[in-house]
């Protein structure tokens, strides 16, 4: 009796690691999925196996059109939310893919793999030490040629792990385009990042900017119209000459070092240049007093 408990219990710890994922068909291919995630535990990096994909021949129908949670959070446990959305369709010779998500602990991202010798179109789960214990659901319009909707990990506590059956884990292009036709489009957060995950500014942009014009708003610069007053104090070209050859840039203008490490501020630098291009106007103006002094003086000569 005492060795049939024991193998009883053996079992049922043994049982979840062969649960599959409990799907629900509401109409057609459009499912509710909940995908068992017995393939995680505390320090795990984990894909989910969207569907097979084109791999070199012809494929039938694969797709992934929903939305994907994965939760944790009890009285006594750390809360994650992790909801992505999901466009993917591999057909005939192609695929396509994009995600949108949005969380409170890492960042959902597309991936390829080969698993038990098909390739798959996956998402790599956000990672933190802590699993998400409430598990993984689906919600939407998925078929598959080959596994639908599958949790595998390949890393515990730092160790690569099935590695017998999961290969050529690679990072996927989103290659789909969305569109806002709207009148207003309004961002209420923090920072926004264009080809960044780490923004540090209200708008980051880590590439090219094409635009026609822009405009920036001068709340608390200073423009320096400042210079045209009559009690400026206008430096000597001397002053200004024994500057640069000290210090190798304008007075009042960063150095090449100081723009390359703390990057250049668009307001700040043209009302900088404007500052200079008034006192060289100033100089100019000055300049141009003493040529026409010296031609009259020339002229005063030469009538002589």
């Amino acid at each position: 009796m005492y060795k049939k408990n024991k193998l009883f219990h053996f079992l049922l710890l043994l049982f979840p690691f062969f649960i599959n994922a409990q799907v629900s068909t509401v109409a057609g291919d459009y499912k509710i999925i909940d995908i068992a995630y017995n393939e995680n535990n505390d320090y795990t990096r984990n894909l989910i196996l969207l569907h097979e994909m084109y791999n070199g021949s012809l494929i039938g129908m694969n797709n992934a059109v929903g939305t994907l949670t994965a939760y944790r959070g009890t009285s006594a446990s750390y809360n994650r939310i992790n909801i992505v959305e999901i466009n993917s369709l591999s057909a005939y010779s192609s695929t396509s893919a994009t995600l949108r998500s949005a969380d409170n602990n890492g960042n959902w991202a597309l991936k390829t793999c080969i698993y038990n010798g098909k390739r798959y179109l996956a998402v790599d789960v956000p990672y933190a030490a802590a699993y998400h214990d409430r598990g993984f659901k689906f919600a939407g319009w998925t078929t598959s040629t080959g596994e639908n909707m599958k949790s595998v990990r390949y890393e515990v506590s730092g160790q690569p792990v099935n590695t017998n059956i999961l290969s050529e884990i690679q990072n996927y292009v989103p290659d789909m385009n969305e569109t806002h036709l709207v009148n207003n489009f309004l961002v209420m957060g923090n920072n926004v990042g264009i080809g960044t995950m780490n923004p540090d500014e209200k708008l980051t942009v880590k590439g090219k900017i094409h635009t026609q014009e822009v405009r920036v708003d001068m709340t608390g610069a200073l423009v320096p119209d400042y210079v045209f007053e009559n009690d400026y104090k206008l430096k000597t070209l001397p002053e200004v000459e024994e500057f640069i050859k000290e210090n190798k840039h304008l007075p009042e203008i960063p150095s090449a070092k100081e723009i390359e490490k703390n990057g250049l501020m668009l307001a700040e630098m043209n009302m900088a240049l404007l500052k200079k291009m008034e006192e060289m106007t100033l100089y100019m103006i000055e300049q141009n007093k003493k040529i026409e002094n010296l031609e009259k003086k020339i002229e005063t000569i030469l009538t002589k």
